[in-house]
């Protein structure tokens, strides 16, 4: 299979399920928009839903090399782990921002779509070793419980900006954030 129309379809379908949601956007429509004959398309997918589930995996790339990027231009190791919540600000302040493509993802397509849950989980648990390695870099005894608060700061900021529109989420989740660093933070002092 031609890994450049594998890509270019993906991408096709991803802007497509983001702009209109999974349940609106058909395989006709997106064999339309990314000028590709249907027999091809399913060759490459045999499902929407792997289709989706491939939309997602891309989807979580270009986040985890965003959040990276966004860390390694920290000067400290606790702002690189806050840097994250800074990724979330700016990305909730974009024109056009629809919420997290992963909770809409799973609200439409749930567990009746195994490979879109497996996708979505293997996200979350992408993003937590993620914030556990930047956690671990600043020095708290206990890196795996800060990583996994830090996570549910960081997915409780989406949630609050996908369900609520308030943009401002990712900066409240950041002072708590360095709440629960200083405070883990507080032993490795003494």
């Amino acid at each position: 299979m031609d890994d450049d129309a594998v890509s270019h379809v993906v991408a096709v379908a991803d802007d497509l399920f983001f702009t209109h949601g999974v349940h609106a956007v058909t395989m006709q429509r997106i064999r339309a928009e990314a000028g590709v004959p249907l027999k091809k398309l399913y060759a490459m997918f045999p499902s929407k839903d792997e289709l989706l589930a491939a939309c997602l995996q891309r989807r979580d790339q270009i986040a985890r090399t965003g959040l990276r990027e966004r860390a390694s231009g920290a000067l400290s190791p606790v702002e690189r782990v806050l840097s994250v919540f800074d990724f979330l600000d700016d990305w909730f302040h974009q024109p056009g921002f629809h919420g997290c493509v992963f909770a809409g993802a799973f609200g439409e397509a749930g567990a009746a779509a195994p490979v879109v849950t497996a996708a979505v989980q293997a996200h979350k648990r992408s993003l937590l070793e993620l914030l556990t390695e930047l956690v671990a870099e600043a020095g708290p005894p206990d890196a795996e419980a800060v990583g996994a608060q830090l996570a549910v700061l960081f997915d409780g900021a989406m949630a609050v900006a996908t369900f609520t529109g308030d943009t401002d989420a990712a900066r409240h989740a950041r002072h708590a954030a360095r709440a629960v660093l200083d405070a883990a933070l507080v032993p490795a002092r003494n």
